[in-house]
């Protein structure tokens, strides 16, 4: 498992490669297996979701295309977290990678802010596989507020008014 940085080029005919990740932060608890195969040259991953909200979801077998120009890939992550140790804070085991059942490689993360930017990348990746699910998607900025209509305006005037009104009488 010393060659995660390209592991799809490496991998051999039905070579299995189980990714098990913890992304549980803030009292939520969610995790991933991800199952990562390759098949008459390609490479596929499988994933399974166990999340204490949403519930278990198996998105099934897709393509997945290493890309070396882009750094958005499993490779670069894996291997970036393989490399780093962040001396003066304490680790959390993030990802178990089995390689065939046999070779196995912790990588672990530093904090809530980094497990967050790790957890951005790998859904951005899963959102390019799984282009069709809306689980990876990034969430939507909520539209701005509309302002209040003409009938509402005069509305809440007219409360404020009695409002007025009413407190004035109760001083009298």
């Amino acid at each position: 498992m010393r060659d995660i940085g390209n592991f799809s080029e490496l991998m051999t005919e039905l070579d299995t490669i189980f990714v098990r990740g913890d992304y549980s932060i803030c009292g939520g608890e969610y995790f991933e297996t991800d199952i990562i195969t390759k098949k008459n040259d390609s490479v596929y991953i499988q994933v399974l979701i166990d999340d204490d909200i949403k519930g278990k979801m198996n998105y099934g077998k897709r393509l997945y295309q290493y890309n070396q120009s882009d750094t958005l890939n499993f490779e670069t992550i894996y291997s970036k977290l393989q490399k780093r140790n962040i001396l003066n804070h304490r680790a959390t085991l993030r990802f178990e990678i089995v390689h065939n059942r046999k070779d196995t490689l912790k990588l672990f993360s530093y904090g809530l802010m980094d497990i967050l930017k790790i957890s951005i990348n790998l859904a951005a990746i899963k959102d390019q596989i799984y282009f069709d699910k809306n689980y990876y998607k990034p969430p939507k900025n909520p539209s701005p507020p509309k302002g209040l209509s003409d009938i509402e305006k005069l509305d809440s005037i007219m409360i404020e008014g009695i409002k007025k009104e009413l407190q004035r009488m109760s001083n009298e």
